[in-house]
This record gives structure tokens, C-alpha cells and sequence, in this order.
């Protein structure tokens, strides 16, 4: 058989077990493009939304269980534009829960590729942010599940227990006694407990570590890092309005930003490759 044959057929071969391979790194970045959009621009852009509504500043006066348990217009030392009352704590925190979650993954994408080609110091950095980014998920999650849709559902449940006659007004008030010492309780309390500041500084933890792996990479400047330091310092302060929104605003901003300066060092990387 003639040795170009062989050839032939070897370069074919080659191409055929090449071309899978090429199909499912396309795949790959397809997918990972599409969620990045949705967890750095759908979810953040919903956040914001939601946040808007979710008032602040009531555990001293008037308290949490009497500002939660009724509708409420904007008044502007709890800075919502409205609350709609218990029904809608426990709606807003059961979308802002998987939001979070769709935020952690962006973060985790936003870090993603550095390695220790980019050096030990941007290596560290990252692994650091995606280790805050795990604590920040799983404590987040805490804080929405007690705070959020489990004590929505509780005002919900009280409130038919009154309406039906099933409880004393003595028994109410010790329910409401209850559940505003569950909400400012120091280990899982809404405000100020382990729980939330834990969450809260793992979010700020991962904004300033985020941004030093992707400093240090070579993936991002100073300018595209000061809105993302902003978020994590405003999601530290609360994810309720006014912070909330401004955070997550930020947030869009900066992944904006990477995502525009990958895409500018990635065309003049093909433009020194070509010349």
C-alpha cells in the first residue's frame, strides 16, 4: 500500500478523534457563557428588583414582628419602596434564596482558569475566594431559610390561628415575644447574629479576594476591581435596601467590565499570534 495511504489515513484518524474533543470545548464555553449571563447579569438584575422592597431598620421601632405582620407604604426610615406584607417576606426570600445561589456560581465563574500559571500569589487569592464563596452560599442560605421564608411562613400561620379564634391574645403575645427574640437571637437571628455576619463577611471576603486573583492574573485592572470591592462592602452592610440594590448593581458593573477586558486581551492575543 502506497505510504501516502497510510498517511491518509493516519491524518484522518487523527482529525476524528480531534474533532469530539473540539465539540465539546465549544460545548463547554457555550454553557459557561450562558451562566454567566444568567448569574451575573438575570440574577443580580432580579436581586435588585426584589431588593427594592425589602425593608430595613424596623427591629427597634416598631419591631419586627408589628412592621412584618402588616402592609406598609414607602416611609423612608425603612427605606423600601413598599412592603406588601408577610405574604410577600416569605415570596421575596423564596426567589432571593436561588438567586443568591445563581450570584455564588458567578462569582465562581468570574475566577475561573486561574491557576498556578498565573502565579502562586493570584493562585491563592482565588482558591481563597472560592472557598469565602462556599461559606458565603452556605450561610446565606441559613440566614434566608430562618429569617426569610421560615419566619414568613410562621407570620402567615399565626395570622390564620388569630383569624380562626385558635388563639388567645395572652398566647399571641407570647408567640410575638417569641419569634422577636428568634429574629435578633445572637447564633441565627436575622440581624447581627453568627449566622448573618458570617454571611455578610464571606460575601466581602470574596469581592477583595476575587479581585486580587484577578489583579494579580492579569485579567482585570484597578478601575474594573473598584465596583466589585463595592459590592462585597455593601452586601456586607445588608442585602436589604437601599444596600442590597446598590450591591448588586455594582456587581453588574464589574462583571461587565471582566467580561469586556477578557474579551479585549483575548483579540490581542489572536492579533500577536497572526502577526
Amino acid at each position: 500500500m502506497p505510504a501516502w495511504t497510510h498517511a491518509n489515513r493516519a491524518i484522518t484518524s487523527r482529525s476524528r478523534s480531534v474533532r469530539p474533543v473540539d465539540k465539546s470545548k465549544a460545548a463547554d464555553r457555550a454553557v459557561k457563557q450562558i451562566l454567566w449571563w444568567i448569574c451575573l447579569l438575570v440574577a443580580p438584575a432580579v436581586l435588585i428588583a426584589i431588593e427594592l422592597f425589602h425593608p430595613s431598620d424596623f427591629t427597634a421601632q416598631p419591631g419586627m414582628y408589628e412592621f412584618l405582620s402588616h402592609p406598609h407604604r414607602h416611609e423612608p426610615q425603612f427605606w423600601a419602596l413598599a412592603y406588601f406584607g408577610p405574604h410577600w417576606w416569605l415570596v421575596l426570600h423564596m426567589i432571593q434564596t436561588p438567586m443568591v445561589g445563581l450570584v455564588a456560581v458567578g462569582l465562581w465563574l468570574m475566577i475561573e482558569g486561574i491557576d498556578g500559571d498565573d502565579g502562586g500569589a493570584a493562585m491563592t487569592c482565588a482558591w481563597i475566594a472560592r472557598a469565602a464563596t462556599l461559606v458565603f452560599l452556605i450561610y446565606f442560605t441559613v440566614l434566608d431559610a430562618i429569617g426569610g421564608i421560615g419566619l414568613g411562613r410562621t407570620l402567615l400561620i399565626v395570622q390564620g390561628l388569630v383569624a380562626d379564634g385558635k388563639i388567645s391574645p395572652a398566647q399571641l403575645d407570647g408567640i410575638v415575644s417569641l419569634l422577636n427574640a428568634l429574629w435578633i437571637d445572637p447564633l441565627i437571628g436575622g440581624v447581627g447574629s453568627f449566622v448573618s455576619e458570617t454571611a455578610s463577611w464571606a460575601a466581602f471576603t470574596v469581592a477583595v479576594f476575587a479581585a486580587a486573583a484577578l489583579l494579580l492574573s492579569g485579567r482585570a485592572g484597578w478601575p474594573s476591581m473598584v465596583p466589585l470591592l463595592g459590592f462585597g462592602w455593601e452586601l456586607q452592610t445588608s442585602h436589604a435596601s437601599p444596600h442590597g440594590p446598590i450591591a448588586f448593581t455594582l456587581l453588574i458593573i464589574a462583571a461587565g467590565w471582566v467580561r469586556w477586558t477578557g474579551r479585549r486581551r483575548d483579540r490581542e492575543r489572536l492579533a500577536v499570534a497572526g502577526s
